[in-house]
């Protein structure tokens, strides 16, 4: 349910431009079906024909005189317009006008009604009757699991707008046309993904006349909370072989990171997978021929989390003579022992064991040996624990050995009595140092005067609720430490830090979130450039400007003081794009990006400073923000351009479908040193190039797309004012399908990637295998994508001569494999077929 509707929106939002278009040979004109529909549940589809075929319009919508929806369109190539728009919360009720302009002329117009609701007559969907009916299969599932959606009793052949709306939040998380079959059936595949609300979904289908036909519900169950484990398969290797990295108990399609580094930290390589439906991945890794023998760290990764780890031996390891020492060997209730292990190798990893009087897991903990193969750690007794003999065991991590074995002794004392709660106590105090500062800041929070060894419970409350509680225990002076940080999820105001204790008062102090300190800037733009400067103000700055619907803004960071990035925020403190670096450059471009609406957007700043790794505090800036129009291009023949200082870039809508691998050429005739960039609807860069071409031209080759949408193709020069003209080339590069047998593919420092498809089922079983022909890569990144959602990804430092990649189809469709080379080498040739086991 990947789709977030805003006020009259389009489901499909193009990025396209005004240029004047040909001369049309008929007049213009507009249907709008249904004339009318409830307001905040309205549907309407738009039909615009007698255009100028390939042409370029602007389409307005139009309330009490302003206007309230805008974007910029292409005629097909019978000169029409067709797409759907909606209505959501907040629209008012009344009669709207559409409106296609050109070089700011009305050709054509047309109204339709947003009616308000009769609440007398109010009645919800669910207990009318509907010619059609509605069933969901499971009714019930969590996140990721495919839920199908039936409708059936339909008219054959027609057109139907299927609607889900989230019970709690009446957010539209999915509207689409969809045409029944002969049989008058709708058959739907939906599964929630991030951003879907859980809980009950209403399901609405309407017809061409705007009636509802049919209404139904189900339930998105909240995803479970993440408990992630990792097991290899086998633990121990040799130089050369693979393992099986199985993780479990992340989130339905987590992008799951497996990263392997040495004992010294060095990372050896980073795998990478999509989660199934069920929350589990399988990665592979293999170890290079030359890897030398050791243990080395798996680490699994969720969105930068690390939540799992495990222990990989490579090559014959030799047994090592460890021993395990506790000092003293006995002691009262209360006392402090050292458990010191040595004979282990450098950076070992081991499990250390306690076992209690009975023979019971006392306390279990991995942990790994210094440089030199030893380890120790004090540990101290408590009231409660049992008087005698507790032994102390280490233990290989992969495959559980003994490696030594000791035992110390704890023995009864006066001081093992149970503390009593009226006997008087010294009075406990409580530091934190800064009182106040702002989110994101580190606090260190003092006790003293508490009793030695005194365990203590350390609550921090906020608003009278509990919102964070640890455990420690007094050193041998009575006195505890601890850090708190702060970050972004945190509120500001008052924190309550509070020191409970069986016996004694319970100290507590005052701990103040701040807000961060940002200068802001208010600005507009409306056609031509705005130039604001500013400062950074604690390392941050803010910029608020107003735009209009449809406006296609270009925004542009500068500094020479430091690194600069920058987030484009709505009004709903909803981050649209966020760039750091652009066109090879270190400043940051947003765009060309279209405004979803008319009102006030936000810029947020920071940095980093120039050869240096913290945040730069201050430091002056440049940020520009202009208008942009996009022409329209052809494929497959050459499209003239011409830049100039006062044109230094010109833009281009790129239209593309699933699976379109494109290759994109400039000739400037030796005259310009271009430069290309692909940007994305989200507004973000995807690909740029310099000198790829002929001569100081520029070249995309094998550009990649999953999904369709409506790109933007910028050219522009490295000098950045150059003046002179050239031609634009689009070339489709033929694609392989895998149900034809294997794929030949060849990436080199020219192409760089390549794509390979196929069909697949839910819930099927594939394993994609790469064998390679020749040559190598310094890093291979393999993708697979389904309507622009990664199913299966990996990646790998050089390739092995056979290499199989298995995963698990979360959903049915159209299977889009990207396969990409990076770094400086010869290249690499590959075949790659498809087992469905």
């Amino acid at each position: 349910m990947p789709l977030r509707l805003s006020r009259l929106t389009r489901l499909c939002l193009l990025l396209l431009v005004l240029t004047p278009p040909l001369l049309a040979q008929d007049a213009p004109t507009v249907t709008i079906s249904p004339a009318a529909g409830p307001v905040e549940q309205a549907a309407f589809d738009i039909q615009i024909s007698g255009l100028a075929p390939e042409s370029a319009y602007r389409v307005e919508i139009l309330y009490a005189d302003e206007v309230v929806f805008s974007s910029d369109e292409i005629s097909d190539a019978a000169g029409e317009l067709s797409y759907p728009i909606s209505s959501t919360a907040g629209d008012l009720p009344g009669v709207y006008t559409l409106q296609v302009l050109s070089r700011g002329d009305v050709l054509a117009s047309a109204e339709f009604e947003l009616r308000a609701a009769d609440e007398s007559a109010a009645e919800t969907q669910a207990e009318r009757d509907f010619p059609a009916d509605v069933t969901v299969t499971p009714a019930a599932a969590p996140f990721g699991k495919v839920q199908t959606i039936r409708i059936s009793a339909l008219e054959g052949l027609r057109t139907y707008t299927v609607e889900i709306t989230a019970a709690d939040t009446l957010q539209v998380a999915y509207r689409r046309q969809h045409v029944s079959d002969a049989d008058g059936q709708i058959e739907i595949d939906i599964f929630a993904e991030a951003g879907d609300t859980p809980g009950l979904q209403a399901i609405a289908v309407y017809d061409t006349e705007g009636e509802a036909v049919a209404a139904g519900q189900f339930t998105i169950e909240p995803p479970p909370e993440r408990e992630a484990a990792v097991a290899l398969r086998p633990a121990l290797i040799e130089s050369g072989q693979a393992t099986a990295i199985a993780v479990t108990g992340v989130a339905a399609f987590d992008s799951v990171t497996a990263q392997i580094t040495s004992a010294q930290g060095i990372l050896i390589d980073t795998v990478l997978a999509r989660a199934s439906s069920d929350g589990a991945a399988t990665l592979t890794f293999t170890a290079a021929e030359d890897l030398a023998q050791g243990i080395y760290a798996v680490e699994i990764f969720v969105d930068g989390d690390k939540l799992a780890a495990a222990e990989l031996a490579v090559g014959e390891l030799t047994a090592l003579a460890a021993t395990v020492t506790v000092d003293p060997p006995d002691g009262d209730i209360g006392a402090r022992h050292t458990i010191a292990v040595s004979g282990l190798a450098a950076a070992q990893a081991f499990t250390l064991l306690i076992l209690d009087p009975a023979g019971a897991e006392e306390y279990r903990s991995e942990r790994r040996a210094d440089a030199d193969g030893a380890f120790s750690l004090t540990i101290s007794s408590a009231e409660d624990d049992e008087i005698g003999n507790y032994r102390v065991q280490i233990r290989q991590s992969e495959n559980d050995e003994l490696l030594a074995e000791t035992s110390f002794s704890v023995n009864a004392s006066a001081a093992a009595e149970p503390l009593d709660s009226e006997a008087p106590d010294a009075t406990a105090s409580i530091e934190i140092e800064p009182r106040a500062a702002p989110i994101g800041s580190s606090h260190l929070v003092q006790v003293s005067g508490l009793r030695p060894n005194e365990p203590v419970d350390i609550d921090v409350s906020f608003a009278g609720a509990s919102v964070f509680r640890t455990q420690k225990r007094a050193d041998a002076v009575g006195r505890v430490r601890l850090e708190l940080e702060t970050d972004a999820e945190d509120e500001i105001g008052d924190y309550q830090i509070t020191v409970l204790r069986e016996a004694g008062n319970q100290p507590s102090a005052l701990l103040t979130a701040t807000a961060q300190e940002t200068a802001a800037i208010v600005s507009s733009f409306a056609g031509e450039t705005e130039l604001i400067e500013s400062r950074l103000s604690e390392g941050r700055a803010e910029i608020r400007f107003d735009g209009q619907a449809g406006q296609i803004a270009l925004i542009n960071v500068a500094s020479q003081d430091f690194d600069p990035a920058v987030a484009l925020i709505d009004r709903d403190d909803v981050e649209l794009v966020y760039s750091d670096d652009s066109r090879g450059q270190k400043d940051p471009l947003i765009g060309p990006f279209s405004l979803p609406y008319s009102g006030e957007y936000r810029l947020e700043i920071s940095a980093t400073p120039l050869m240096m790794p913290q945040g730069a505090v201050d430091g002056e800036f440049v940020v520009s923000i202009a208008e942009a129009s996009l022409a329209p291009l052809a494929f497959e023949r050459e499209v003239a351009f011409s830049l100039s200082a006062e044109a230094p870039a010109q833009y281009f809508a790129l239209p593309v479908s699933t699976g379109d691998s494109l290759t994109v050429s400039v000739d400037s005739g030796g005259a310009l040193d271009t430069l290309l960039q692909v940007v994305a609807p989200s507004g973000l860069e995807i690909a740029f190039d310099d000198d790829s071409g002929s001569g100081f031209d520029a070249e995309l080759s094998n550009l990649i797309f999953d999904h369709a949408a409506t790109y933007v193709l910028a050219v522009s020069t490295f000098e950045g004012a150059a003046s002179g003209a050239g031609a634009l080339t689009i070339r489709r590069n033929p694609v392989q399908a895998l149900e034809a047998g294997t794929a030949l593919v060849t990436l080199n420092d020219k192409a760089i990637r390549d794509l390979v498809v196929f069909d697949a089922a839910e819930d099927e079983y594939l394993i994609l295998n790469l064998q390679k022909l020749k040559g190598d890569v310094e890093d291979l990144y393999v993708t697979a994508t389904v309507e622009g959602m990664e199913v299966m990804a990996y990646s790998t430092m050089g390739v092995p001569d056979e290499l199989p990649l298995a995963f698990v189809m979360p959903m049915s469709g159209h299977v889009v494999v990207t396969l990409e080379k990076f770094g400086y080498d010869d290249g690499i040739a590959l075949e790659v077929s498809l087992e469905r086991p």
